[in-house]
């Protein structure tokens, strides 16, 4: 693809991209996202962390932009681009078009809603298969289902989008997933990207979200940890009005960013083990 196509697509990104732009932003990404291991590994840099878009564009923009002002290395986005919010194709090739230009600076791991399970229920399949047609709406499932799955920085932190999997016991159980799984139908995956913490359980148990997804608490995360020589968790996929909540006495950091839900749009940097929450919007 082109990088004058992508500057432009860049400088005006309030509309949707014609349909032959889109499909290069798509096929492009495929492309890089099945080069980069399931966990993508990021040792010391400057780090600034972003929650849920869910097409809240202006968040989108507003983290690049943060990640300039701050001397930023890598922005690290936890997932969920897409739907429920007003500009979900634009948010997305926003993203799609700083992934090509800068792939190391620019690290996005899938979301729950990077999956057919919720862009056919919450907006995103009908936005692009009315917009573009059925074939690129598959086209995008196929580049979600090649998008990395957690990030692992300086050793001893994990980043994903829900939260830690009942039987998942060591990291590389992640890096095994299968790229291509589109639903996903791989039951560590399907829990990366589902489960929820919960301070008020120790291990594991149900999840109101549905069948195969599970609330986990802080012995559960202990022994994760353990396990694996990790000291905290950031991940996404709640809403929590002040958009940045820390959990666990510190081992767990939720943060969300988009603006429709109404509380603060927020990120974190991370610096040499030190957290801290900025507000996007």
């Amino acid at each position: 693809m082109r990088n004058r196509d992508i500057l432009s697509l860049l400088k005006n990104p309030e509309n949707p991209p014609k349909e032959d732009i889109f499909r290069e932003l798509l096929l492009s990404c495929k492309e890089i996202f099945l080069q980069e291991r399931q966990v993508v590994e990021i040792k010391n840099k400057r780090i600034l962390i972003v929650g849920d878009i869910h097409g809240d564009l202006k968040s989108a923009i507003e983290a690049v932009k943060k990640a300039k002002e701050l001397d930023i290395d890598v922005v690290l986005f936890l997932g969920d681009y897409v739907d429920r919010g007003p500009k979900q194709i634009e948010a997305l090739s926003f993203l799609l078009g700083h992934k090509i230009l800068e792939p190391d600076k620019f690290v996005l791991l899938r979301g729950n809603h990077e999956s057919p399970l919720t862009n056919l229920y919450y907006g995103f399949y009908e936005e692009v298969s009315g917009l573009y047609g059925l074939e690129v709406y598959k086209l995008a499932e196929e580049t979600f289902s090649l998008m990395p799955y957690a990030a692992l920085i300086d050793g001893d932190t994990i980043a994903l989008h829900g939260g830690i999997a009942k039987g998942l016991s060591k990291v590389e159980q992640i890096e095994k997933i299968p790229k291509g799984d589109i639903g996903p139908k791989h039951p560590i995956a399907f829990q990366i990207l589902w489960n929820d913490p919960d301070e008020s359980i120790e291990w594991f148990d149900h999840n109101i979200r549905g069948p195969g997804i599970f609330r986990f608490g802080k012995s559960a995360l202990v022994d994760f940890f353990s396990r694996n020589g990790l000291r905290r968790l950031f991940r996404a996929h709640q809403f929590f009005p002040e958009g940045f909540r820390v959990m666990f006495n510190g081992l767990l950091v939720s943060i969300f960013s988009c603006g429709y839900y109404g509380g603060s749009s927020s990120a974190a940097v991370l610096e040499k083990g030190e957290v801290r929450p900025i507000v996007l919007v």
